[in-house]
């Protein structure tokens, strides 16, 4: 008698992705699963798809970290070359290796790269695949595809519609938090003109916003007198900006960027007009960059530690943490722009 993957995932009780990792020798199932699975795969004399057969080889020890350089305009996102990601990467390398892995960088940009992927995964050349900047719906679409596949998955900032399975593990930055918090310290200063320099239009950067918002509205701060520009973590967007925010007559006296590279340009943007900061002008990052501080930038800004997000990605792709939902804190980091 033949039987589908689906239906022994029906007699087994469990999810089709958890028979995809029982077939493909995934370390993180719980070994009472895998057995209740192994048992119907046995009496029905289950025969695995080619490219099942293939996965339950032996994997090499490599992570591949998967970074999208994609934004919801036709535009490249040059997130890959920021610091933030630069330090993230070097935190992923640590975090590693500690377990004997090693990381490798793919960068998405079309897509015939998610087949090369998918054939990573396939030919068993990593152990599993980090995720980050994949919040779009079309890539979800494609991230979906491959938790349906049991890839072994972490996925940093998902996109709200991503599945949820055995073989897959979200990882979220309190990033709502991070703007409440940024937000809230300037009007407790005492300003009232809080100007936000907000990303392009990914998650993180919506629940900034949203944080924003609610920090503004809990002031009682009509709506129209908000100051929100869209500086898409762009450095010379970002500056044009600012400085255009603090030549009007009423200008703003704080601003709240939404990653310390666009706080950056907004200090530049003050300097060049020969505001003082912060005594004319407010400035909050987030994201805290160390790199900002070697060349001068001693920012006020929001931490979401790169090296938590780093280690809780690499423990739960190697299946040592069992929660599928994992949160990175939002804190306060005292500098010297506000």
């Amino acid at each position: 008698m033949k039987i589908t993957s689906e239906e022994i995932a029906k007699l087994a009780h469990v999810s089709r992705s958890t028979v995809s990792r029982v077939i493909n020798n995934y370390s993180n199932v719980p070994e009472d699963t895998r057995r209740k699975v192994m048992e119907v795969i046995q009496r029905y004399e289950y025969e695995p798809h080619s490219s099942a057969r293939v996965l339950a080889g032996k994997a090499n020890k490599i992570i591949v970290l998967c970074i999208s350089d994609y934004n919801d305009g036709s535009r490249r996102w040059r997130g890959v070359e920021s610091p933030f990601f630069m330090g993230l990467i070097a935190e992923l390398v640590s975090a590693a290796n500690l377990h004997g892995y090693m990381i490798s960088v793919s960068i998405v940009s079309s897509s015939g790269d998610y087949g090369k992927l998918e054939n990573m995964f396939l030919n068993r050349e990593v152990t599993a695949g980090i995720f980050i900047g994949f919040e779009f719906d079309f890539q979800m679409d494609t991230i979906n595809q491959f938790i349906e596949k049991g890839f072994s998955m972490v996925v940093i900032d998902p996109g709200e519609d991503m599945k949820r399975a055995d073989n897959v593990t979200g990882i979220y930055s309190e990033d709502e938090q991070a703007g409440y918090i940024a937000s809230s310290y300037l009007l407790g200063q005492g300003h009232r003109r809080v100007a936000h320099l907000a990303g392009d239009n990914r998650l993180s950067s919506r629940h900034r916003l949203a944080g924003y918002l609610r920090a503004m509205r809990e002031a009682g701060i009509q709506e129209d007198a908000l100051w929100i520009r869209h500086g898409n973590f762009e450095s010379e967007l970002s500056y044009q900006l600012a400085f255009e925010l603090l030549s009007k007559r009423e200008a703003a006296t704080a601003i709240f960027a939404s990653n310390d590279a666009m706080a950056v340009s907004a200090v530049r943007a003050a300097r060049d007009l020969h505001l003082r900061v912060p005594e004319d002008i407010a400035v909050v990052g987030c994201d805290y960059t160390p790199f900002y501080e070697t060349v001068g930038y001693h920012l006020t800004t929001i931490k979401i530690s790169v090296r938590t997000l780093a280690n809780l990605a690499v423990k739960a792709a190697l299946g040592l943490e069992p929660r599928r939902s994992l949160y990175c804190k939002a804190e306060f980091k005292p500098g010297i722009t506000a």
